[in-house]
């Protein structure tokens, strides 16, 4: 399903007779060149796109085909699937992907953060906003007019789905109700072109394996041990809070310990699913340490908490605490005091639930909001302002949260205006492989970034009800860009990341 070389949803004739029948506007094509390192070291390889929409007059989309060709080497398989991100955020009756790579005497690409959904969405987006044009219809009502209830192309019922709040949400604080439909209706007081446009953000929710072990030690404290490692994401204080929120306890009680081999292994920090997966791990080993303490407790006819095993216990602040009557418990220090005993250990492990899987489609969602002022003589573009909306299940600590959307949106837009790869044609040779030409955002590039986080309760996803929030904020701020550009200038852009010539002026 849109994964592999040629694969496809429906099959050629099928969808190009309803594209016949029905087809508004004509193909866009679309070339990212974000990122060429054609070396040793992996990189996000090149993709041609090309989309083509159908809708009604009403602006319902019909149709929707989304080809991709991109380089891979010729000693390995790895291919860039940026078509999948069209099999789950418009509804429309026939939709058909397809991914080609092409072999080249290059390093092999890998997985460079979104893989696919970063450089499928900012095609997929600024075709969406063309059609909407197409249809005389604001960029937003097209997107609601289109909302995929269900997953398009599976028709599972979403696990939860809060995009509607986020466009709601990021609209609102935006302002977008005062932008006018057609382009180059708005100047700045230095003469400047500005535009206004959005871009729907996705990301599916993924778990990988992790095991964690608990302990409740007879002084009152805790010890929470799993093999994760912290890029600087703050990881390790979000699995302190999930651990200490697991055994009852302050965080100022528990120790973490992370980072070495020898520790329970707790997966990678990858694909947007570190803290589902390891985080998971530690919550059920600290529900079995807690459960373990309780069945001691409760067969001891010495503790206030004898015979509540019917009614059951919680933990709080390092007590056991009948359920039916909180005045009863016990701290967990006299619990194993009175056993004689040391410590309480649990384990505990985390992966994906094949069933829920099977039975839900699972993903993050979000709606990125981007003004950009463009210079009316000399083309240049600037991105003065960034509001993102994003709502990814059960948030643990919203600070680092933000600051993962803050960087995934900064990405974003180096992504659409800054990131490539120069290579001289002569050598193969890069030739910007320093950041002294190899131009990535400053500061001065993204003067306001503002992240909001909408609230989502997420069953099913997994016990602890979290999707990632790593690599979501990349995916629709390219095109929320693309399409802010166009706002400004009446320019369509097929090429990233933009170049002053591609504006035309």
């Amino acid at each position: 399903m849109g994964g592999g070389f040629g694969s496809k949803l429906l099959s050629g004739p099928q969808v190009l007779g309803i594209l016949a029948a029905r087809l508004v506007g004509r193909p866009v094509k679309l070339v990212l060149t974000r990122a060429q390192m054609y070396g040793p070291v992996t990189h996000r390889s090149p993709t041609r796109q090309t989309l083509r929409l159908g809708a009604a007059r009403d602006g319902a989309l019909t149709a929707i085909h989304h080809h991709v060709r991109t380089a891979t080497s010729r000693h390995d398989d790895f291919l860039e699937p940026s078509a999948g991100v069209s099999h789950t955020l418009y509804a429309a009756p026939a939709i058909a992907t397809t991914n080609e790579a092409v072999r080249l005497d290059t390093g092999t690409p890998g997985f460079m953060r979104a893989p696919g959904e970063a450089s499928g969405s900012i095609a997929l987006e600024s075709a969406i906003d063309e059609m909407a044009h197409a249809c005389g219809m604001d960029p937003l009502e097209f997107r609601l007019r289109n909302y995929a209830e269900v997953e398009p192309v599976s028709g599972k019922p979403f696990s939860s789905k809060a995009l509607r709040e986020c466009y709601a949400e990021g609209a609102a604080r935006f302002g977008w109700a005062g932008r006018p439909l057609a382009p180059r209706q708005m100047r700045d007081e230095d003469g400047l072109l500005v535009g206004w446009g959005v871009g729907t953000a996705t990301f599916p929710a993924i778990m990988f394996q992790a095991e964690a072990r608990a302990v409740l030690r007879r002084d009152g404290t805790g010890l929470v041990e799993s093999g994760t490692h912290d890029m600087g994401q703050g990881a390790w204080t979000a699995f302190a809070q999930i651990g200490a929120d697991s055994l009852g306890l302050d965080l100022d009680r528990l120790e973490f310990r992370a980072g070495h081999s020898d520790l329970p292994n707790a997966g990678i920090a990858g694909g947007s699913g570190h803290t589902a997966t390891a985080g998971g791990a530690i919550h059920a080993a600290g529900a079995q340490a807690i459960a373990r303490l309780t069945e001691i407790a409760v067969a001891d006819p010495r503790s206030p908490l004898f015979g509540a095993g019917n009614v059951g216990v919680v933990a709080r602040g390092g007590r056991l605490l009948r359920r039916d009557d909180e005045s009863r418990g016990e701290a967990y220090a006299d619990i194993l005091a009175r056993a004689g005993l040391d410590s309480v250990e649990g384990r505990g492990s985390a992966a994906a639930d094949p069933a829920a899987a099977e039975r839900y489609a699972m993903h993050a969602h979000g709606a990125v909001f981007a003004e950009v002022k463009v210079d009316p003589e000399l083309g240049q573009v600037r991105a003065t302002r960034l509001v993102g909306a994003f709502a990814a299940g059960r948030i643990i600590n919203p600070r680092l949260v933000r600051s993962q959307y803050y960087g995934g949106m900064i990405w974003g837009l180096s992504f659409a205006l800054h990131e490539r790869a120069a290579m001289d044609p002569r050598t193969g040779r890069v030739m910007n492989a320093d950041l002294a030409e190899y131009h990535v955002p400053v500061n001065a590039d993204v003067p306001s970034v503002e992240a909001i986080l909408v609230e989502e309760q997420d069953p099913h996803v997994n016990a602890l009800g979290i999707k990632g929030v790593g690599e979501i904020g990349i995916t629709g701020t390219a095109g929320a860009i693309a399409n802010a550009i166009w706002h400004a200038t009446g320019t369509r852009i097929r090429r990233f990341p933009v170049a002053i010539e591609e504006l035309g002026h």
